[in-house]
């Protein structure tokens, strides 16, 4: 006789009761049980009825399992019978025929082996107005990942929107009477300035309302708790019979609270409340405990999600420290590659709880602790899920494992009050959260922040104006030396700061150091702390205009042991930017699995991991190791994961295709990548592909991975591999470096432009060309894309000679001139290749001009060369290597230093024969006065098409049916056109 489900289902939630400490509770997570919904006899499979989340209902059925999805979804919307609270997740599972067959031990030991359960959320009020992930399809799984779907589902994120957005409102509301109450200029506001190491703003009256807020939420999520708690009252028993609340009754509990314990969290808010007149705080105290209130209703402030997202949200503007929001979704996607499920990092097993407190965690720029609590929270889960009791490790963690530096006390206060939040009624006596000094210091020094710890010999200050380390009982000053040290952390994440010290735009005009503008620093200040900088980085993989991120990576290296991961928030441009060579470097020499990820996205926004930035990021994760493999797995996303349990999702699948070795390689031409899919929803691709020292890594933003790969077959092989192309049509073609048939002209700023001192670096002032003029000196200087649309055009500007003060410096502005105009040429190279508006690659100038800001030249051996090479760079397959080795950092643009331009790969004109250069120069003469679209426009583009086919033919003597309609060039403009990154 067959198992029936209802067996399956109580041996089912038997298994889940294992994996989370909080479920082994009797009653939290039953099986069959009728009643247990409001005006209904029916039973849900399964019911997970956890403390301070939304319940969630798991309805099970064996394959085929027709009827589990209706099932889930009539789930929606009803409501528990004793508690009223209303179920808005669902989990459809289709479970394996095969257990059917099985009963007792055997059923139990063939659910824990299952890895193919399948799995669907439904997320919403009822069955008509709801979410399903995947939007398709069913994504296959384990009893341990049907468990962190269903704590996942447990904070339904609409809620939690619902709540930010009260939230703000509250926050908003509060810091507008605290604007009030403490007037600038005022001794309160001036004080709480003071508390919170900013100026006076609406930003820093947002940022005291919602530490004040906070601390009202956990306030009444610990009133009438266990032991010492139990005197602590509520807001509701504080107001009493004469309804209202007041400055001091409130005082007093927190009073009570921090005898106990939450010193991160109420200790901060205790002096901001303390310095606040008195008579004027009613409105303030009604208006936080009324928003505290409505926050409860959902039961969700245990959320870490839910905090740090709406911290984050009002503290969007950090100034110049660029220290971005990254969203709980990236935050999980992060995490789940740098903390794997098979062993701790440090090589030990998750179902030891010594092994568990061994780790050393680290963001040495937490701001406020998104990326520390996601893994706190991947921690612990991972700990109970192979039989371990996170609350048991709570103090322990808190006290060694998990380390916290950030410059604002604010952010630390809250990065700490978040990993209490986990467990708030587990006591911890220490706290390695610390805010730490920036800027000039009372004894006349400077401090760095966390760049301080760069040098293990120096001093490194933590502030005293608010707990020197964010203890559980108070405040401790942390022998930090012997706490910190080189080679000894075990995991480091950060988002750190991407400002630059140089590129002075829009705000930071006028900025001296804009790396080091934070809280209003003096330009002596700035001045100071940037020579401190450049000799702790001196001889690092550090590069200015890589900023201070490229600083940062720098310090995780050497805070990692032997055998740690990296896992890092970064610019895209670390993958190709020039300033970037070094810092490739390092992660190539040092770093193993390496794992990098970016987002096609076509607009800048849409290519970040953080929210507001503005700018293309990616995700860095390496194991430190003394092995090194050279390859790495590039995972490029469509869009960003728009919830926690998605990019935690995207992260297994990562990781699974990893372990099997189920990746396709660069090398293995045009067949595409591995599809990351759930149910039938592709969420992006995944690549193993080389990392070299000497080189950018090229595979960033690629939605079709298989152009990558007919790049690398171009660039690296030497041949013409297109999608479409069987091996025998493959053919070869000469490829060189710029660098080794040219020489390139020089930076702009070696044209036009000053020393820092105001001394003579370029020799010329440019200036517009007349129309019709004969300049001296032509220059192509500037883009100017509605008439530049043909391959040949005149220069644009001129250069007219500075005047020196002195016979030396007019004698160093006519040898500079004589260098300069030497580099003239008729071939111009775009630096700055707008996709999605221009439509040259590279550009002809009748008369030999010299190069400029957006076009730098490149100088042949020949007029017919330089012809040759101009022709070549703005047919498709040029137009193919130039998207693939240009830094993507921006939507709809491919930027190519100076200096990248000496490795970058074009067709080796020198090589070809004279008749086929001779082809090529008839060819060029006959099209390079018709105008071309824009590249994104490429596949409409009939004059494009004809240059493809007759270059191709006539120059490089292709078969025509690769030619012909929908061959393989016609697939190629129409693959780039579809590209993110070109239609931006």
């Amino acid at each position: 006789m067959s198992t029936t489900e209802h067996t399956i289902n109580d041996a089912l939630a038997e298994a889940l009761r294992s994996k989370r400490s909080l479920w082994r509770v009797d009653k939290v997570v039953s099986s069959e049980n009728t009643g247990m919904l409001r005006g209904t006899a029916e039973r849900p499979d399964i019911l997970v009825i956890e403390a301070n989340v939304s319940p969630v209902v798991i309805e099970t059925e064996v394959l085929p399992a027709v009827t589990v999805e209706s099932d889930a979804l009539a789930r929606l919307g009803k409501h528990l019978r004793k508690s009223g609270r209303t179920i808005l997740s669902v989990v459809a599972v289709r479970m394996p025929f095969r257990l059917r067959e099985k009963s007792g031990k055997k059923l139990a030991a063939e659910l824990e082996a299952a890895d193919d359960l399948e799995m669907a959320l439904f997320t919403g009020k009822d069955s008509t107005n709801f979410k399903r992930w995947p939007k398709t399809g069913w994504v296959l799984g384990s009893v341990s990942d049907l468990s962190i779907l269903v704590q996942s589902a447990s904070v339904p994120p609409e809620v939690i929107d619902i709540a930010a957005d009260q939230l703000v409102n509250g926050v908003s509301e509060a810091a507008g009477l605290l604007g009030e109450i403490a007037p600038p200029g005022s001794g309160a506001i001036q004080k709480i300035d003071t508390e919170l190491r900013q100026e006076d703003s609406e930003q820093t009256r947002r940022m005291a309302a919602t530490i004040l807020a906070n601390a009202f939420v956990f306030q009444e999520s610990l009133a009438g708790g266990p032991d010492e708690l139990a005197h602590v009252k509520s807001l509701d028993e504080l107001r009493g019979a004469g309804g209202t609340l007041n400055k001091s009754a409130v005082l007093t509990e927190w009073r009570k609270i921090l005898k106990v314990n939450y010193w991160p969290i109420f200790d901060i808010a205790r002096r901001i409340l303390e310095v606040l007149p008195a008579a004027n705080t009613k409105a303030l105290i009604e208006s936080l405990a009324n928003t505290a209130g409505k926050l409860l209703e959902n039961q969700l402030m245990r959320s870490h999600d839910l905090t740090g997202a709406v911290f984050q949200k009002l503290i969007a503007d950090r100034k110049f420290l660029a220290a971005y929001y990254t969203t709980p979704a990236s935050a999980s996607l992060l995490v789940g590659l740098a903390i794997s499920r098979d062993r701790t990092p440090l090589g030990g097993l998750w179902s030891e709880s010594d092994e568990v407190k061994k780790l050393r965690i680290a963001d040495f720029a937490c701001g406020t602790g998104t990326l520390l609590s996601t893994a706190y929270q991947r921690v612990s889960q991972l700990h109970e899920l192979a039989g371990g009791d996170a609350e048991a490790i709570h103090p322990d963690m808190m006290a060694q494992s998990l380390i916290g530096c950030d410059v604002l006390p604010a952010a630390a206060h809250l990065t700490a009050s978040m990993l209490s939040g986990s467990h708030p009624t587990i006591k911890y006596r220490q706290s390695s959260i610390m805010t730490v000094a920036y800027g000039k210091q009372p004894d006349g020094g400077i401090s760095l922040g966390s760049l301080d710890l760069l040098d293990p010999q120096r001093a490194f200050t933590i502030l005293a104006v608010t707990a020197k380390a964010a203890e559980g009982m108070g405040e401790k000053e942390l022998e930090l030396w012997s706490h910190l040290p080189h080679s000894s952390f075990g995991v480091v994440l950060m988002n750190p700061p991407f400002t630059r010290p140089t590129g002075h735009e829009g705000k930071k005009i006028g900025v001296p150091n804009p790396m080091f503008a934070a809280f209003s620093s003096t330009e002596e200040e700035q001045r100071l702390m940037g020579a401190a900088t450049k000799k702790l980085t001196d001889g690092t993989s550090a590069h200015g205009n890589a900023g201070e991120a490229s600083i940062f990576l720098v310090l995780a290296d050497r805070k990692l042991r032997l055998g740690g991961t990296l896992a890092l928030v970064m610019p895209l441009s670390l993958l190709s930017g020039d300033a970037w060579e070094k810092s490739r470097a390092l992660l190539a020499q040092n770093y193993t699995d390496l794992i990098l990820v970016s987002i096609t996205g076509a607009g800048n926004s849409d290519m970040a991991f953080s929210a507001d930035t503005g700018m293309g990021e990616c995700l860095v994760v390496g194991q430190k190791a003394t092995p090194k493999t050279n390859r790495a797995t590039f995972v490029v996303l469509k869009e960003r994961p728009s919830f926690p349990m998605l990019g935690a999702s995207i992260a297994r699948e990562v990781c699974r295709l990893m372990d099997a070795k189920s990746l396709r390689r660069l090398e293995d031409g045009p067949v595409g990548g591995v599809a990351i899919k759930f149910g039938n929803d592709t969420v992006g691709q995944v690549l193993d592909a080389p990392v070299r020292v000497d080189e950018g890594w090229y595979l960033s933003r690629v939605a079709d991975l298989s152009l990558a790969q007919s790049a690398f077959q171009l660039r690296d092989q030497q041949k013409v591999w297109l999608p479409g192309m069987t091996s025998k049509q493959v053919f070869d073609i000469p490829i060189a470096k710029v660098k080794d048939i040219a020489v390139i002209g020089p930076y702009h700023m070696d044209v036009e432009g000053s020393t820092s001192k105001g001394g003579v670096r370029g020799p010329f002032n440019v200036i517009s060309a007349s129309a019709g003029g004969a300049p001296t000196y032509p220059i192509l200087w500037a883009h100017d894309a509605k008439n530049q649309r043909a391959m040949a055009f005149d220069a644009d500007c001129e250069g007219v000679s500075r005047s020196g003060s002195t016979a030396a410096e007019d004698k160093l502005i006519s040898d500079k001139i004589a260098r300069v105009a030497a580099t003239a040429s008729h071939c111009h190279f775009n630096r700055d290749f707008r996709f999605n508006s221009q439509s040259t690659s590279m550009q002809f100038t009748p008369r030999r001009s010299i190069g400029g800001r957006a076009w730098i030249s490149i100088q042949l051996q020949s007029e017919d060369l330089e012809k040759a090479l101009v022709l070549w760079a703005n047919t498709s397959l040029g137009l193919l290597l130039h998207w693939w080795q240009a830094n993507k950092q921006q939507a709809g643009r491919g930027s190519v230093g100076i200096s990248a331009l000496e490795g970058f790969a074009v067709l080796d004109v020198t090589a070809l024969s004279t008749k086929q250069l001779a082809a090529a120069v008839k060819i060029f003469d006959s099209v390079c006065n018709k105008d071309l679209r824009p590249i994104h426009e490429m596949e409409l583009d009939k004059n494009r098409q004809d240059l493809d086919r007759r270059f191709a033919k006539e120059v490089l003597g292709v078969e025509p049916s690769l030619l012909a309609k929908d061959g393989a060039f016609d697939l190629l403009r129409m693959k780039l056109t579809k590209e993110p990154s070109i239609v931006g």
